[in-house]
């Protein structure tokens, strides 16, 4: 994962914690990178939570248009 991948991720951790979502329109602003950069952060983001915290998985609220972090029961 490049530094840039990196810093996407953490921005958009970062947002989940502060603000309960992130969307691809507010990442893509604030760090100013391209739509491909963003799809492979969140790639990167979605592996992570799969490993190491398969109790969560991203989803998209497609009404808001947002990324959030939804709770899984586990198998």
């Amino acid at each position: 994962m490049t530094n840039q991948r990196v810093n996407v991720v953490l921005d958009m951790v970062f947002s989940l914690q502060e603000n309960g979502f992130f969307s691809r329109k507010m990442i893509l602003e604030h760090l100013n990178i391209s739509r491909s950069t963003f799809f492979r952060a969140l790639s990167d983001l979605r592996c992570y939570l799969q490993e190491q915290r398969p109790y969560l998985e991203l989803e998209l609220d497609s009404e808001r248009d947002v990324y959030v972090l939804k709770q899984v029961p586990l198998p």
